[in-house]
């Protein structure tokens, strides 16, 4: 386990990935600090990178292949976990390799310090659509955004909708519903009531496996079903104004990104990461770090 110096927080960042290497190599970089560690994913579609052995305090865990909106993702969210809370961090951050940090690591620090968990959550379905992601059934083998199909996957999204219809999931697991955005920072007591959780409750994995943007809903039921509270809402702005979502991060982002509290989905939030951002974006990374971030 990392020493605490400083009073500074001890960190876990836990993030997943799959391309766009030289970004993830300066999130890491303007992340770095003597109280911090790196537990990543490497989707293993992806090749991996081979730009990232200067730093010590990163740890890949084993891969699996991920397939965007399947119950894959969030299976490479809870193995960072696990990996993670081994050591006992004070918070473990959820990212992906496409977020960057908008404000000094100072500002995180004393966020954190003040305790609290960072996580948005609401009760209920958004919208009859997503309720649908959880009666559903959906494959977790295949890219769903891929604009021109094969025949294969066509085949399996048609057999997706026969299960659908003829045999919904009625009974939950769970007394009430809970939605959120996937990203969060949470303290250690919360990762470890999550896992002993689905550790005691298998069905709520079953139930799920098949869903479909699980991520954004498993844990935010998990904590809404639970007695946690001190919830503060989560620090990661997305722009999902656009379609399909999220938006890249752009200039006018910046702009607004001057200010402590940050409207976004989830409402009126103070914000220390944002996404998306691509590494050929170089003038806009620097001027955060020499605007934003200095």
């Amino acid at each position: 386990m990392i020493l605490k110096k400083q009073n500074k927080i001890n960190l876990a960042y836990l993030i997943t990935a799959y391309h766009d290497y030289d970004h993830l190599k300066r999130l890491i970089s303007a992340l770095q600090d003597e109280n911090v560690f790196f537990y990543i994913h490497i989707d293993k579609n992806a090749l991996m990178p081979v730009n990232l052995n200067e730093f010590k305090n990163i740890r890949f865990i084993k891969r699996h292949k991920v397939w965007w909106g399947g119950w894959s993702h969030q299976k490479a969210i809870l193995n960072l976990m696990l990996e993670a809370v081994k050591e006992k961090y004070d918070y473990y951050a959820l990212l992906s390799g496409s977020d960057y940090p908008i404000k000094n690591n100072e500002y995180l620090y004393k966020i954190l310090i003040e305790g609290g968990e960072f996580i948005s959550i609401k009760e209920g379905f958004p919208s009859e659509m997503k309720r649908g992601w959880v009666t559903n059934f959906y494959f977790d083998l295949f890219y769903r955004r891929k604009p021109n199909k094969p025949i294969w996957i066509k085949i399996l999204l048609r057999i997706e909708k026969k299960i659908s219809l003829y045999f919904p999931k009625k009974k939950f697991p769970f007394t009430k519903v809970f939605f959120g955005p996937t990203w969060w920072v949470l303290s250690h007591s919360t990762i470890e009531y999550i896992l002993d959780f689905l550790n005691s409750n298998p069905q709520y994995e079953r139930f799920f496996k098949n869903s479909f943007c699980c991520e954004e809903i498993l844990i935010p039921t998990i904590i809404g079903n639970s007695d946690i509270n001190n919830l503060k809402g989560n620090l990661t702005y997305v722009d999902w104004s656009v379609h399909p979502g999220p938006a890249f991060i752009s200039k006018k982002h910046v702009e607004m990104f001057k200010n402590d509290d940050i409207k976004n989905e989830s409402g009126d939030n103070v914000a220390f990461f944002a996404r998306k951002f691509k590494n050929d974006d170089i003038e806009l990374l620097q001027f955060i770090d020499n605007e934003l971030r200095a």
